[in-house]
């Protein structure tokens, strides 16, 4: 891959949109693998994900950004405050995600006002629309945002699922790139430890089996970790809960719930790792640690003071 100045495009194309719009299926579809946890519960994404795609002539970045809300405690501050630096600092290109079968527009008013903000172009993505019936629909929509935001340049329909209209999003997305040297080595898919997706993949675990407020007051720390090891190969964690009565919840009746947890997430860090792994799980009370600063800091939603 060449990577020279004169003929090398390289940026950030931030994915930003509501809670459930589609965005982690939409940057595994663009990526060609599962980097990013996907439930059918909203807020799954807690921080900034990046997937790096490239091609001969190019490097796309692209910046999966948590759901966009009104935040209503310390970490939904650091959430919302990922989108607003994606969105006005980092992004080379904003792809607004819209779900095109239920958009909600009033919710998005605030979103809204932001990306009209960007000195960056903007893409409308509207996802999911395999399941709207009327193809009228979706353009009368198309016609409303774009009453709101103006500055929109493209739309794109895709259900990312299917991969229906992921390429050429993804080729017009790396044609909209600036002129620039590659942002990261060739080769590199993220800019993640593997650590980190061992978390990543255990919460994910958690939001598809457990329920209510369960899954939004749960925190994965990667204890330890040991690869190159082969069968020996071994991630020991401990999930966080925030009140002693959702312990036994996680546990569930004799170990049931934890071992399903510990199977399941075991099966998708093997099969994202390629690797065979031991997962070893604990559970701990960490009393409201969703508004604890240091908590926070811990777990790397906020940067230490130096």
């Amino acid at each position: 891959m060449t990577t020279q100045t004169e003929n090398f495009h390289s940026g950030f194309a931030v994915l930003c949109g509501l809670p459930n719009a589609g965005k982690s299926t939409l940057l595994n579809a663009l990526a060609g693998g599962l980097l990013s946890p996907v439930t059918d519960k909203p807020q799954t994404t807690r921080q900034n994900i990046l997937a790096i795609i490239e091609g001969e002539n190019f490097q796309v970045v692209f910046v999966d950004t948590p759901g966009f809300l009104r935040p209503r405690y310390k970490l939904q501050q650091t959430m919302a405050t990922c989108v607003d630096r994606a969105v006005g600092e980092d992004a080379d290109l904003v792809l607004l995600l819209v779900d095109a079968s239920a958009p909600d527009l009033p919710a998005h008013q605030e979103l809204f006002a932001k990306i009209s903000k960007v000195f960056c172009p903007v893409y409308l993505v509207l996802s999911k629309t395999d399941l709207v019936k009327d193809a009228s629909a979706v353009r009368d929509l198309e016609a409303e945002i774009k009453k709101a935001l103006p500055n929109i340049s493209r739309v794109f329909d895709v259900c990312a699922p299917r991969a229906q209209g992921v390429d050429v999003l993804k080729e017009a997305v790396a044609q909209a790139m600036p002129q620039s040297p590659a942002y990261f080595p060739s080769g590199q898919w993220t800019d993640r430890w593997e650590r980190f997706y061992a978390a990543e993949f255990i919460r994910e675990q958690i939001f598809k089996l457990y329920q209510k407020e369960i899954p939004y007051s749960t925190q994965v720390e990667i204890e330890k970790f040991t690869e190159n090891l082969g069968d020996k190969n071994f991630i020991s964690a401990i999930i966080h809960v925030e009140r002693e009565s959702q312990k036994p919840i996680i546990i569930g009746k004799g170990g049931s719930a934890i071992a399903t947890l510990r199977k399941r997430a075991q099966k998708r860090i093997e099969e994202f790792l390629g690797s065979p792994y031991r997962l070893q799980l604990q559970v701990v009370v960490s009393p409201d640690w969703r508004n604890d600063t240091k908590q926070l800091e811990k777990f790397g939603y906020i940067e230490k003071d130096h």
